[in-house]
């Protein structure tokens, strides 16, 4: 009988999870645990109204590096870079097609402070660097 040992890899095929399509924000939320798997997190958007302007928020990562995505009333690009190892995040030289306000602007606001990720190709979370709070997006399904 043969035995045969798998080294475990704890680092993140990066490719898999950001260039894998259009990334679509579910909401914003303040983080109780990062480490833990639930996270714990409180929403911060809950009213329908505000919730309809979440959901318009979305993000699309090419495997170049370079990024767009889209708010309500614009378009921006910029470019990304990950580490499968530390799971760190940077995205960098966000330029848009219109001023963007309100939830619009604090969607662009976060993303230029991202540091830290989490997930897979069906969710993902981004933090800034103290991970009190993170953005989750799910796939488009539309």
């Amino acid at each position: 009988m043969t035995l045969s040992l798998v080294a475990c890899n704890n680092e993140d095929n990066t490719n898999e999870i950001f260039d894998s399509g259009v990334w679509k924000v579910v909401n914003f939320f303040g983080a109780n645990e990062w480490s833990s798997l639930n996270d714990g997190g409180r929403p911060v958007f809950t009213t329908e109204a505000d919730l309809k302007v979440v959901q318009q928020l979305s993000v699309t990562f090419h495997d170049d590096g370079s990024l767009q995505g889209s708010f309500v009333g614009g378009t921006f690009v910029g470019k990304w870079s990950a580490n499968g190892k530390d799971r760190t995040i940077s995205v960098t030289n966000i330029s848009t097609t219109d001023d963007p306000s309100g939830i619009s602007l604090m969607f662009l606001d976060v993303l230029r402070e991202v540091a830290y990720y989490k997930g897979d190709s069906n969710y993902l979370k981004l933090a800034p660097n103290e991970r009190n709070s993170y953005i989750q997006f799910t796939h488009r399904t539309d």
